[in-house]
């Protein structure tokens, strides 16, 4: 596996209107230009969507992009590189259960990733603006969340064209299940239809970050986790309410036999120190709210986690 030096260093952020060049590792290099068309700035990362015209011809397709530059316009060329492994490793072991956007272009000097575009609303935003349409659905998705572990489990991470790093740990099975830095259901989205309903039979999974071998109880222990945390952040109703005990009493008998309280613990306490520590705003204000918000409400709201996850999870 390729990692870029100089981690950190400064990129030409990309812009709206502008073309740029990128290639395709299935054809000749270079070649193609990338039009943006739209792009938001994220606290890791620069997304949006671009156009790129077919070889010889003028018809231009819709394509999902992003860029490994966070808001100081600094480069993070391992996460480019992450991000390019992890949709490969995950296509490799998923793509017969979710729906996973094939990586089409790439320019690496641009930090820049290209993905082929898929028309999706990410779960977590459907909670946040019609919660009785998700808890209506949320049956429909179980199935393949349970699905997407069982994948990973039988998954063959030696047929993989690049080795992963192992990370051994004191709990669980042998590590030899593919994980995702980025495997959270946060990550998980479901199709628009054209009649603004959505797709609910099958996911489409995306920000899968670095790939590495571990127990599967860390990837079931990393999802259960982030279920209970839909409720975090925004809105403050949802967030002062803490987490719905009510789904994760539905997610875990299909979780149960990949759950480990002491993976369990660990991903608790990892998302702990992530979330008291680092704090992402437009101004020393926005971060500032923040941290109290975090420390009024976050506190409680974790602890309240940890406890129904020890009183039900063995």
């Amino acid at each position: 596996m390729h990692i870029n030096d100089g981690d950190n260093a400064p990129v030409q952020p990309v812009q709206v209107g502008q073309d740029y060049p990128v290639e395709n590792p299935a054809d000749s290099p270079g070649g193609f230009q990338l039009h943006c068309e739209q792009v938001v700035q994220r606290n890791w990362s620069r997304v949006g969507v671009g156009t790129v015209c077919d070889a010889g011809n003028d018809t231009a397709r819709k394509f999902f992009l992003k860029q490994n530059v966070n808001k100081a316009g600094c480069s993070l060329p391992k996460h480019w590189e992450y991000e390019r492994t992890g949709t490969q490793a995950a296509r490799s072991l998923l793509k017969n259960i979710v729906d996973i956007p094939v990586p089409a272009f790439h320019n690496e000097s641009l930090v820049l990733n290209v993905f082929e575009y898929v028309d999706v609303v990410p779960l977590d935003e459907i909670l946040r603006d019609n919660s009785e349409l998700f808890r209506k659905h949320f049956p429909d998705i179980l199935p393949q969340l349970v699905q997407v572990l069982e994948g990973l489990q039988a998954g063959d991470a030696a047929s993989l064209p690049f080795e992963l790093p192992v990370k051994e740990r004191d709990y669980g099975g042998p590590s030899s299940t593919v994980n995702f830095k980025g495997f959270d259901i946060r990550n998980m989205a479901v199709r628009k239809l054209d009649n603004n309903g959505y797709s609910w039979e099958r996911m489409v999974m995306f920000d899968f970050g670095k790939p590495y071998l571990a127990p599967v109880e860390e990837a079931a222990a990393k999802l259960f986790v982030s279920i209970g945390l839909l409720n975090w952040g925004r809105p403050v109703s949802r967030f002062a309410m803490g987490p719905d005990e009510a789904l994760l009493e539905k997610v875990l008998p299909g979780f149960r036999p990949f759950l480990d309280i002491k993976a369990v613990r660990a991903e608790l306490q990892l998302q702990t120190g992530f979330r008291s520590r680092e704090f992402h705003g437009s101004g020393g204000l926005e971060r500032n709210l923040k941290r109290w918000g975090v420390g009024l409400l976050g506190k409680r709201y974790l602890s309240r986690l940890a406890r129904w996850c020890y009183k039900h999870i063995t």
